[in-house]
């Protein structure tokens, strides 16, 4: 019997913990931090990012202090496409890029904000929807 309520504490901690990286409220409620303006800036400008876009799509980009990126990204079919476009960041921490496709010349653009948790970063497009979903972020410099 004490093997089984053991099995059940530990799964449900393993739970807990898968869970605490799925929204920005277990984001903060973990301990993290919005970067600011100046931070955003510090960490993006002459950085290789990588991770998963909203869409889903594997993304990796370069990004310039002068506020230019490029990069490549990949969805889950197979489809992949260049991306560049400009990168701007606001008062409040706000980080907005619009960028053009080079497949197909699509224009996209987005908005949000990135949160920092220890030497983990990630991009989430509300800093005060305590549900919205958060994307990890690989910073190289």
């Amino acid at each position: 019997m004490n093997r089984y309520l053991i099995g059940s504490l530990i799964l449900s901690g393993l739970t807990s913990v898968a869970l605490a990286q799925n929204s920005l409220g277990d984001l903060v409620d973990g301990g993290a931090k919005k970067l600011s303006k100046d931070a955003v800036k510090s960490t993006l400008g002459g950085a290789h990012v990588s991770g998963k876009a909203v869409s889903g799509a594997d993304t990796e980009y370069d990004y310039k202090a002068d506020g230019y990126f490029s990069g490549n990204l990949k969805d889950a079919r197979g489809w992949s496409s260049g991306a560049v476009g400009n990168w701007t960041v606001d008062e409040s921490g706000k980080l907005c890029s619009e960028w053009t496709l080079t497949a197909n010349s699509k224009r996209l653009s987005g908005c949000g904000f990135l949160y920092a948790k220890g030497d983990e970063l990630y991009y989430v497009e509300s800093d005060s929807d305590k549900t919205a979903k958060i994307y990890k972020r690989v910073v190289k410099k």
